[in-house]
């Protein structure tokens, strides 16, 4: 459709009939009034937003500029909005519609950072049923051409989508999500055949409810929403059990203050400490607080409404696409509870008690089963190497990270291998760092040339043309552990270590931004050295008091030469604080609210 149709789309509205399964609980009794309010308010402001920017169209690439499109079209389309049928979306859709559409490739895909990418594709047609499927059975000339071209769009991609492959486990699932969508435009057998083959090899949700991935951002956002599209086929309706088992653990994985949701252990982006919130899971519990008639799910969807409802507007797409989710939900149980839980699979402990939450973590992939793994001391994408020990909320109080770095041949962060929980509570978080001095190859490996392979060390630290792997060594050794004893206000921390000695030993607590902090000594460049007594920080009038501190030698940080060779450094945005030793080190950290 050309500009001066979408100009004229208004004013020939009046003769077009609304219906259509996106449209089809408007009028219905069966329908959570209160939610469509807050949904509708919201996408409104979203709108509004798209409309202010439009200058800046396009930027985000194919994939943001056709999220725009979805946040204008989605209220275009509804009645209750302010915005249904608004001659002032119709050129701003067509801008953004054209742009998606030169961003095709000829061969389907499009690019997103990767090239020709199936999987960021695949990212896209969901966005594109979305709007297709809300739109069927709508009358509307503008609606319909928008659909119409969307729907080109979508079977232009489906031969790549169908054939093409993918780089993580989630884009499994994603790409297979995606075939369902291009099968509803454009069936075809092979769609159906290719997602039976992804399925094939199995879904990578282990018995904790945990993705191979350990991603909260992936299973949100990807693999959970995934899976549920997938099950809606004939056939595959046990996959909701999976996300279900995802979505119980969330639970004891969410603070219910601000609802964060535990990062620590994921192998991806968000092991970082990115926020993430409840609020991305929202359209999840929804389903299948309906679909298994559960009250916690019920709970947490509520939680969200109430505390968040300003980040759900995108999800009256997802109510127009799939009109069951605007009906009733069961009657909501309180789902935050008083709990410990020792997650093997990734070496986690998670309690709540009362208002207080808190992690302690050990699950680095560089050990595997207490001993060092083949990605000994290596970082990249992919890998869970977080050195976080512990994290603590209580309300807006928070201790995003207590962290351990020795000064220790530049190995950077103690990172556990070892975690214990025992029957009062007590965690233990254990583990020890041993590097080699090589010595003289044995006689039989020498060469006369000195000609031998390129080698990493065993410690991960560098490489060097030894062939250490067949050399003897002799090792230096630290061995560190962190006791959490719980307390009625608190925590007592107690760290020791064994081994080497001479070695010096900083305590890093980071404090989540926002707050006053006294008692300490700032140092330049490096943050608060806490040296005696006890330090306090404020937030929102409630206080934490920890210590005692430690020595007054300023500590020397390293975040390891995996990290330093490339210039990086490991590193937590917020108020850092050091207690700072030297081997043999005794000390007890003693966390207080109140």
């Amino acid at each position: 459709m050309h500009r001066r149709t979408f100009l004229t789309g208004t004013a020939a509205s009046a003769a077009f009939a609304l219906s259509g399964p996106g449209l089809a609980f408007a009028r219905s009794d069966a329908k959570d009034a209160g939610t469509l309010a807050l949904l509708t308010e919201a996408a409104d402001r979203l709108a509004a937003e798209v409309l202010e920017g439009m200058e800046g169209a396009g930027r985000g690439g194919a994939r943001g500029t056709l999220r725009q499109l979805r946040r204008l079209f989605t209220p275009y389309i509804w009645p209750d909005s302010r915005y249904h049928h608004s001659a002032a979306l119709e050129a701003p859709m067509e801008t953004l519609l054209s742009q998606v559409e030169a961003a095709q490739h000829d061969d389907g895909t499009f690019s997103g950072g990767n090239r020709h990418s199936p999987p960021d594709s695949a990212f896209l047609m969901e966005d594109m049923g979305a709007m297709t499927e809300a739109a069927e059975g709508i009358r509307h000339p503008v609606v319909r051409d928008i659909s119409s071209r969307l729907a080109a769009m979508m079977r232009k991609a489906g031969p790549a989508l169908r054939t093409g492959g993918i780089h993580t486990p989630n884009h499994r699932w994603e790409l297979s999500a995606a075939l369902a969508r291009i099968d509803r435009v454009d069936p075809n057998p092979a769609y159906r055949a290719r997602i039976d083959e992804w399925l094939a090899e199995g879904v990578d949700i282990n018995a904790e409810g945990i993705y191979s991935e350990r991603s909260s951002n992936y299973a949100q956002a990807v693999s959970n929403p995934s899976l549920l599209r997938l099950s809606r086929l004939p056939g595959l309706e046990g996959l909701k059990h999976l996300v279900r088992r995802n979505l119980e653990t969330t639970i004891d994985m969410a603070e219910p203050t601000y609802g964060d949701v535990e990062t620590i252990y994921s192998r991806r982006q968000d092991q970082a400490q990115s926020k993430q919130t409840l609020h991305t899971y929202y359209l999840q519990y929804r389903e299948l607080a309906q679909d298994f008639d559960d009250g916690r799910f019920a709970g947490i969807v509520r939680w969200i409404e109430q505390n968040d409802s300003s980040q759900l507007g995108d999800a009256l797409a997802d109510f127009l696409d799939h009109p069951k989710l605007a009906g009733p939900i069961p009657a909501p149980v309180q789902p935050f509870v008083d709990f410990q839980r020792y997650f093997r699979t990734v070496n986690l402990v998670r309690e709540r008690r009362g208002d207080m939450t808190a992690s302690f973590y050990a699950g680095s992939d560089w050990y595997e089963d207490g001993e060092p793994s083949r990605f000994y001391n290596t970082i990249g994408s992919g890998l869970a190497t977080n050195p976080t020990l512990m994290r603590l909320w209580k309300g807006p109080l928070v201790i995003d990270a207590i962290r351990v770095i020795p000064d220790f041949f530049s190995m950077g962060h103690f990172r556990p291998s070892d975690i214990a929980l025992a029957d009062d509570g007590t965690v233990t978080l254990s583990g020890e760092m041993n590097v080699p001095y090589y010595l003289p190859m044995p006689p039989e490996r020498r060469d006369p040339d000195g000609a031998y392979a390129l080698s990493k060390s065993v410690d991960g630290r560098f490489n060097s043309a030894l062939d250490f792997s067949h050399r003897p060594a002799h090792f230096r050794r630290l061995a560190i552990q962190m006791v959490a004893r719980p307390r009625s206000d608190g925590y007592a921390l107690e760290f020791s270590t064994d081994g080497e000695a001479e070695v010096g030993i900083a305590i890093e607590i980071t404090l989540r931004p926002g707050g006053t902090l006294t008692g300490v000594q700032e140092v330049a460049g490096v943050g608060g050295l806490l040296t005696g007594g006890e330090a306090t920080y404020t937030v929102e009038g409630q206080h934490l008091r920890f210590g005692p501190g430690g020595s007054d030698v300023v500590p020397r940080l390293s975040s390891g030469e995996q990290y330093s060779w490339a210039g990086g450094r490991l590193n937590l945005a917020g108020d850092k604080v050091y207690i700072t030793g030297e081997t043999p080190f005794t000390h007890t950290l003693r966390l207080a609210f109140g």
